[in-house]
């Protein structure tokens, strides 16, 4: 056999013996066993499509003084069947400016109203300032454009190592770029510590 013709069956052999390779590999990676099971339940697919369930939903926007608002859920629970308001689950909600951290949201759950512009948000609600404050409360109902807060339950405020406890804080201003007012209700006490 001269070289010319060696070549010519070896063009044709290497393709040959290539395409039933990956033959092999495909027909002996399907194993006995085709009909995996599935990695979630009949029950949790069902229940999903009554629910309308969006899974790991981001919401990105801005407030009316630029401020950059990102919203981020484990899931979210649309309006539906009558209900006014869209249910946030394991929620957080930033606030930055000019790329940088202003404030922090973050609650168990979170429901906006929609036809009052009203969110509420329950279950271990902290919330974060720029000025490294931080109140921790059971519950949070604020307007979105955040001119109003109302935190109830054992509400605590804390910067650095001072505190301010009470059953309720009322956070107000004018406008989303006045400052702010705090008024402590019932059962107030005081922790200050002068550095």
């Amino acid at each position: 056999m001269t070289y010319s013709q060696t070549i010519f069956v070896v063009k044709i052999l290497l393709p040959l013996v290539a395409i039933l390779l990956i033959v092999g590999v495909f027909a002996l990676s399907r194993g006995k066993n085709d009909q995996s099971k599935l990695p979630f339940s009949i029950s949790e697919i069902s229940n999903r499509l009554k629910e309308q369930v969006v899974s790991n939903p981001q919401y990105i926007g801005s407030t009316q003084n630029g401020t950059e608002v990102r919203v981020t859920a484990e899931k979210l629970v649309p309006e539906q069947d009558g209900r006014k308001y869209t249910t946030f689950h394991s929620v957080r909600a930033q606030f930055l400016r000019d790329q940088s951290t202003i404030g922090e949201i973050t609650a168990d759950l979170a429901t906006l109203q929609s036809a009052t512009d009203e969110v509420e948000f329950n279950g271990n609600v902290i919330m974060t300032d720029n000025k490294k404050r931080q109140v921790r409360a059971a519950s949070l109902q604020a307007n979105t454009d955040m001119t109003r807060a109302i935190f109830e339950g054992q509400v605590t405020l804390s910067q650095g190592k001072n505190r301010i406890s009470s059953t309720r804080l009322e956070i107000s201003r004018q406008s989303s770029s006045a400052p702010s007012r705090f008024v402590f209700t019932d059962q107030v006490k005081l922790l200050y510590i002068p550095e």
